[in-house]
């Protein structure tokens, strides 16, 4: 697994029935900034992610720790194998702020 800074800017939400199957889907897509290095030279990728219904639900724009891991892709990427987020952890932004517990309100 490999963790990165990722900086989520819109969370997008289409939905729809599949013309194979017929069943509902919906799919929760995140407009991230990626900053990476190598060779010790920053850089930062622009682009979206499909985020899992789990993480979608509690994930917000802001800096993330994001936790990545390979899975095999579905539809155009069936076959392939692509990154999918595990987990999301708030990163150095104080614009994100945990979600009060219900039982101590």
């Amino acid at each position: 697994m490999s963790k990165q800074k990722l900086t989520i800017l819109a969370i997008n939400v289409r939905s729809g029935v599949a013309q194979k199957t017929g069943r509902p889907y919906t799919i929760h897509e995140a407009q991230c900034i990626l900053e990476q290095s190598k060779d010790g030279i920053p850089s930062v990728v622009v682009g979206v992610i499909n985020l899992p219904e789990t993480l979608a639900k509690e994930a917000s724009p802001g800096d993330f720790l994001a936790e990545f891991a390979l899975a095999q892709g579905n539809g155009q990427d069936a076959g392939r194998l692509v990154p999918r987020i595990t987990s999301l952890v708030p990163h150095g932004n104080p614009r994100v702020q945990p979600k009060a517990d219900a039982k101590a309100a």
